[in-house]
C-alpha cells in the first residue's frame, strides 16, 4: 500500500531539496540527518520520519553513513514533480518583477525563470541573465514544456491569463491582487505580502 504523504511533510520537502542540491554542487555524496538539521533548522527526528516516505523498496539511510545525497534528490524530485530545469516564465518586469527575477533562494529547489515578458518595449533585452521579451511576442517565444508562470502585472490580467492557459500553463503564481478566472484544472497560488505581515502581527500580538 502506497504511503500517503501529509501536507506538513510535503511543505518541508522543498527545503530539504534545496539544501541537498546545494550539497551536491559542493561535491557531498552522503549526508546525516543531523547535518540537514544544521542547514534547515528542522529537527533531525522530523527529517528522518519525513524521508521514510521516499523509500519504496529500501531504506534510504545507512547507520553511520547517512543518506545518499543523489538518492534523496532523485526521490524528492519525483515526489514534488518539478525538476531543476523546469522552465518558468515571468510576466511583468517592473519593480516587483525585477526583484522576483533577482531573488535566487529557490534556485536549488524548483525550475528556473527562462524568459520574461513586459508591455514596455524599452525593457526588451536581458535582465539578470534572462531574456526579456515584449508581451506581444509571448506566443512566438513561449518556451517548450513551460507549465508555470509568475504574474506580476497590473493591466490586461484576464487577457494575459487566457493567453497563458492557451499555451499550456497549468500553474500561476499570482502577485496581482486582482480577480481573474481560470479553467478547471489550472492551479493559482496568490501571494499577498500585506496579508502575510498582518497575519504575523496578529500572531505576535496574541502572544503578548
Amino acid at each position: 500500500m502506497e504511503k500517503v504523504i501529509s501536507k506538513a511533510t510535503m511543505s518541508r520537502f522543498p527545503t530539504y531539496l534545496k539544501a541537498l542540491r546545494q550539497m551536491a554542487l559542493e561535491g557531498k555524496k552522503n549526508v546525516l540527518s543531523s547535518e540537514l538539521y544544521e542547514v534547515t533548522g528542522i529537527q533531525d527526528t522530523t527529517i528522518r520520519r519525513d524521508l521514510t516516505y521516499l523509500s519504496k523498496d529500501e531504506n534510504f539511510g545507512k547507520p553511520g553513513k547517512g543518506y545518499s545525497v543523489k538518492h534523496l534528490i532523485d526521490g524528492l524530485s519525483e515526489v514534488l514533480g518539478v525538476g531543476l530545469e523546469s522552465p518558468i516564465i515571468l510576466i511583468g518586469v517592473g519593480n516587483l518583477g525585477s526583484a522576483i527575477l533577482k531573488y535566487n533562494r529557490w534556485q536549488y529547489t524548483v525550475g528556473k525563470i527562462v524568459g520574461c515578458y513586459d508591455m514596455d518595449r524599452n525593457k526588451e533585452g536581458e535582465l539578470f541573465g534572462v531574456k526579456v521579451h515584449h508581451i506581444d511576442d509571448l506566443e512566438n517565444t513561449f518556451p517548450p514544456d513551460c507549465e508555470i508562470a509568475i504574474l506580476a502585472i497590473s493591466q490586461n490580467i484576464q487577457e494575459t491569463v487566457d493567453r497563458l492557459m492557451d499555451l499550456g500553463v497549468k500553474g500561476i503564481v499570482d502577485f496581482t491582487h486582482s480577480h481573474f478566472t481560470v479553467r478547471e484544472g489550472i492551479e493559482v497560488k496568490p501571494v499577498d505580502v500585506v496579508a502575510a505581515i498582518q497575519e504575523l502581527a496578529l500572531k505576535i500580538h496574541s502572544k503578548r
